[in-house]
């Protein structure tokens, strides 16, 4: 028995769809990676601290990997359509493994649009189970249907009541 703390106990894993995973494990990130994403919310993200790795797969099955490092100005992304690779990275960024940073070629994202999702990450999180929005939009999308239902009903033409 060893008295090493659990290196993985500070990892946090999330898939888009609000899911916390209490433990990941190889084969569950191979399950999470394979099984068809969730059209409203494809990926999954492991943070450590400020530090965070996550990947989403796009619809034509390519992944986009992205982490950041400490600050906005350090966001990278890489392209890949290889499910393995991406297991492989994001294993290698838990354990704190070296490989991972380089052996891929990460690609510095743009600090404004770094700015912008770091910004979305955080009202993502305040907002996580606020659904007004969405009651809103949906009595806004059916007023506007039965708007249209009576706009296009035919009314008959009323006799003009005219006096001699």
């Amino acid at each position: 028995m060893s008295d090493d703390p659990d290196p993985h106990a500070d990892v946090h894993v999330r898939t888009g769809d609000g899911i916390t995973v209490p433990q990941l494990t190889d084969p569950l990130l191979d399950d999470l990676l394979s099984a068809p994403p969730d059209p409203e919310c494809p990926f999954i993200a492991i943070s450590r601290d400020d530090d965070y790795i996550q990947t989403r797969r796009l619809p034509d099955g390519v992944y986009e990997l992205e982490h950041r490092a400490g600050s906005p100005d350090g966001l990278f992304q890489m392209y890949t359509p290889d499910a393995g690779l991406v297991r492989d990275v994001m294993w290698a960024w838990i354990d704190s493994n070296p490989w991972w940073r380089d052996g891929v070629a990460w690609f510095p994202v743009d600090p404004a649009i770094a700015e912008l999702e770091t910004t979305r990450r955080e009202l993502e999180g305040l907002l996580d189970g606020f659904t007004v929005m969405d009651d809103i939009q949906s009595s806004m999308d059916a007023a506007l249907a039965r708007a249209d239902e009576l706009l296009a009903m035919e009314i008959p033409d009323l006799p003009l009541d005219t006096e001699d």
